[in-house]
């Protein structure tokens, strides 16, 4: 198969890309390897509940913003959000809550997923193709060491005539896809330089009389052992009486995938950090009382296993990484998503819209 486009990926970032090249008149697919679209923002249903993926705050939605930038272009309408009159309310370690004066802070219906989903249906009414269940190797090169399109697992080749976007992590754009033989040092050594932050979730339901007697919806908890925050989500998908909440706290990743030799081991260790957060949750809400229950947890190794990202690390990097961009070495393929970007949804994708300038340049 041959596109103007290839993009690898259906993250936000990706799917920005290819809504807007679509929307311009390129011939564009989108590969991605799991079986939805919107990587670290998919759909999380557990349990016949519609989970938040995180917190549930965004931006970007107000009039002007980089939302109503985006989809002015796109044969779709944005994706409905609530302007929050009260965005989120801060727990101190003593116990005492600060709500926040913070303007122009959304939800977004049903979750992000549907930002992810209205973008991939404007890619297919624009005539782009979205592949799911399409893991892709890596870059396919001709004799002159030009990237021509990407080898799929599959064994399929698909070419692309004017450009090519990762939306995958910088680890595994240049280790996966170009490949580390083919990665100039200078990269390679700034790679090993950089750190990313992995998180742990619990998903539950919480009775609504206990969400009533919360001081908000949306909270962040900073205790003695950090912060994590709060997202009882307003989907109406669940059981009666009941409402979704995602708990989420940031975990190093690399202990994820080194000290547990054994399934079993795994296993404990998942348990481990399970009971500990169980604990600070309860200890510092205890408003909740036995109204709340565990349906799910994620850690780095979930997010690793959906989205095969370097050590399941899903909440962007450390510090800036200047020596990084949406261009590459090679003058036809391209990056983006959040570890070539702030990490924060509009922040990828106004980066993403300023990519989409350049191969429709």
């Amino acid at each position: 198969m041959n596109y103007d486009a290839i993009v690898v990926g259906a993250g936000i970032g990706g799917l920005t890309v290819a809504a807007l090249l679509s929307a311009r008149g390129m011939s564009t697919c989108v590969l991605e390897r799991q079986s939805q679209v919107g990587g670290c923002i998919a759909r999380v249903e557990f349990g016949g509940y519609d989970f938040e993926p995180g917190m549930g705050l965004y931006t970007g939605f107000g009039p002007g913003g980089v939302y109503e930038k985006l989809f002015s272009e796109l044969p779709v309408d944005v994706p409905q959000a609530t302007l929050l009159g009260s965005p989120y309310v801060v727990r101190h370690v003593d116990g005492t809550d600060v709500k926040t004066t913070t303007d122009e802070l959304y939800s977004i219906a049903r979750g992000p997923a549907s930002l992810a989903e209205r973008l991939a249906e404007s890619i297919k009414v624009s005539g782009g193709n979205v592949r799911l269940n399409s893991p892709v190797l890596r870059l396919a090169y001709d004799e002159a060491g030009r990237a021509t399109g990407v080898d799929l697992l599959s064994g399929e080749r698909v070419f692309a005539k004017r450009a090519i976007v990762s939306n995958l992590t910088v680890w595994d754009t240049y280790g996966k896809l170009v490949g580390l033989n083919r990665t100039p040092p200078e990269i390679k050594k700034h790679l090993k330089t950089l750190r990313g932050r992995g998180a742990y979730l619990v998903y539950a339901s919480i009775e609504e009389s206990a969400v009533a007697r919360l001081p908000s919806e949306r909270m962040l908890v900073k205790d003695s052992e950090g912060e994590f925050t709060v997202a009882i989500s307003s989907s109406q998908t669940a059981p009666a009486g009941t409402r979704p909440a995602t708990f989420q706290t940031e975990t190093d990743v690399e202990s994820w995938f080194t000290y547990q030799s054994s399934e079993e081991d795994y296993e404990e260790w998942d348990q481990a950090a399970l009971e500990g957060f169980w604990t600070r949750i309860h200890t510092a809400l205890p408003e909740l009382g036995s109204d709340v229950e565990i349906i799910e947890t994620a850690n780095p190794r979930t997010f690793y296993d959906l989205t095969r990202r370097k050590l399941g690390m899903v909440l962007g990097i450390e510090g800036p990484s200047p020596a990084l961009s949406n261009r590459t070495f090679l003058p036809n393929f391209f990056v983006v998503g959040d570890t070539v970007s702030q990490a924060r949804l509009d922040s990828v994708v106004e980066s993403a819209i300023s990519l989409a300038k350049i191969p429709s340049a």
